[in-house]
């Protein structure tokens, strides 16, 4: 329970956590994993320049050290890629959860209408994106994206009664 403010006379009123806001808040977890793992996935890369590309469901068909063929740029690409997008994903990860535990649980509208943006922005645009990866490479990244999306839409449903009574 949190208490809240009733008026300006700073009376303290006990309220309910909103439903599903757990939902959300575990829902951030999955992108942490998957920048995380992005970001080991671009150092175990760089390290091992011989090996094939390791992306932690199995490993895609090119080298590290073999992206010099393409330009002599593209290995710091991929790799300022991985690194920034790994830690990008993770930092906007936490900012989900943390919205959902301290912005959704006690009903704010701005932490609803937040995770609404999160899930349509972020997650619908990388279960596609992964949905495509996939087609291409058989490498089953979309579990992640989807998974995120179905506790993002079953958190902001549960939700939406509470936040806008």
């Amino acid at each position: 329970m949190t208490t809240q403010s009733a008026n300006v006379f700073d009376v303290e009123v006990e309220t309910l956590p909103v439903p599903g806001w757990r939902l959300n808040f575990i829902a951030g977890f999955v992108p942490l994993l998957a920048g995380l793992l992005m970001l080991m996935a671009t150092w175990v890369g760089v390290a091992r320049p011989d090996a094939l590309w390791w992306i932690g469901t199995g490993s895609l068909d090119f080298r590290f050290g073999g992206l010099s063929s393409a330009g002599p740029d593209a290995g710091s690409w991929v790799e300022v890629i991985g690194s920034v997008g790994g830690v990008n994903v993770a930092a906007a990860a936490v900012a989900v959860s943390a919205v959902a535990r301290f912005g959704l649980r006690p009903g704010h509208r701005w932490a609803w209408w937040f995770l609404l943006f999160s899930l349509l922005w972020v997650g619908v645009h990388d279960a596609v994106v992964a949905t495509l990866f996939f087609a291409k490479t058989g490498a089953p990244l979309m579990l992640m994206p989807y998974t995120y999306c179905a506790l993002m839409i079953a958190g902001l449903a549960r939700s939406r009664r509470a936040v806008f009574a």
